[in-house]
């Protein structure tokens, strides 16, 4: 759904009270929700929710925080992604998110925090998440969709590339893979807890040790680096910035690539909200960083050292440091994998390997 200049915004929030009796109203409330890629486990526990319920399709409403919009955040923060950044955000990458889900059929913005109410009320029971109300917002959280993997919930990685977004993605590939293995590198160089941030020398490392005749590694920028002149070891390497700045075109990229590589951050979260998509993420843990010690993200529903419970088979989490050693160990490890999956699918006359070929 196209936003709505503002002045017509009021007209739409009266018009959503006629809701559907098939659809789910998915309230993301930035009083408690955060503006990152984090609103992947969102979207994708939404989804589950909406096909727990045997609806048909599901509606997404963004309820506006007290500061301008968002919520109050910790000073570190605020000074390094302050209201206006994060409200670009809202637009440019929690709403792309959201339209990443096949069921959606639209979402809106609302214009305060008192329109969400009668909206509230006539959804009844078709809501998303199940206890919310405007008067005393509920954040999503992580575990729902760990645990209700864990508990035999199915398609939990749901997230889905659009075809137009593939078909730009094939037009770049074309006259650049000449029978290559497209290799993506999503680097986190973030002015917000800086350790962090991806090891530079050993990804540059890496890539340049890649068979040139068999990979063509990319990197895939920070949005808020892209703009900056790029590091003098990258010179030479593909870089697409493009998806740094696109949703759509990021996800396609993902789905597109034999295999993605990166750090812990919020577009690789988003990535393994897609079964089509393969990766590795390293780093996990990061001790000094209060978002990333053991017990935060034992509290968020991780198992330290395990693998998330809805992954496939070539979605995996390295609770390693991102050393040249490490990188390579794993990815001669998932190559493997994939090879042996697709030799095994080749000679399956039956068809029945296809799922389990992933992407690609």
């Amino acid at each position: 759904m196209l936003l709505a200049p503002a002045r017509h915004l009021r007209r739409r929030a009266a018009a959503l009270t006629a809701v559907s009796d098939d659809t789910l109203y998915a309230f993301y409330d930035l009083q408690v929700a955060p503006i990152t890629y984090d609103v992947s486990w969102f979207a994708a526990t939404a989804e589950l929710e909406r096909r727990r319920q045997g609806l048909a399709s599901l509606y997404f409403v963004i309820v506006p925080g007290k500061k301008g919009g968002a919520r109050e955040e910790r000073a570190a923060y605020e000074a390094a992604v302050d209201i206006t950044a994060r409200l670009w955000r809202l637009h440019n990458v929690v709403v792309p998110v959201l339209t990443l889900v096949p069921a959606c059929t639209g979402y809106t913005i609302l214009p305060s925090r008192a329109a969400a109410a009668p909206l509230r009320a006539a959804a009844g029971r078709r809501v998303y998440p199940s206890y919310y109300e405007p008067g005393f917002p509920v954040a999503h959280h992580p575990s729902e969709l760990l645990n209700a993997a864990r508990t035999g919930e199915r398609e939990i990685g749901v997230l889905r590339s659009s075809v137009q977004g593939l078909r730009y993605i094939e037009r770049w590939m074309e006259p650049r893979l000449r029978g290559r293995r497209l290799i993506t590198i999503t680097v986190r160089d973030y002015a917000f807890m800086m350790r962090r941030n991806s090891n530079m020398e050993a990804w540059m490392m890496f890539a340049k040790r890649l068979d040139p005749t068999r990979y063509l590694p990319v990197f895939v920028l920070g949005t808020e680096r892209t703009l900056d002149p790029r590091p003098a070891p990258m010179e030479g390497f593909e870089v697409f910035s493009e998806a740094s700045w696109n949703v759509g075109l990021r996800m396609a990229l993902y789905e597109s690539s034999y295999l993605n590589l990166g750090v812990n951050n919020g577009p690789l979260f988003m990535c393994v909200m897609d079964s089509r998509t393969r990766l590795l993420v390293f780093k996990i843990i990061t001790a000094s960083v209060p978002q990333t010690t053991e017990e935060f993200m034992s509290q968020l529903g991780f198992k330290i050292g395990g693998q998330l419970p809805f992954a496939t088979p070539f979605q995996r989490l390295v609770w390693e440091e991102d050393t040249l050693q490490v990188i390579e160990r794993e990815f001669a490890a998932m190559v493997a994998l994939i090879d042996a999956s697709e030799r095994m699918v080749a000679t399956d006359t039956s068809g029945e390997g296809d799922a389990a070929c992933g992407s690609n």
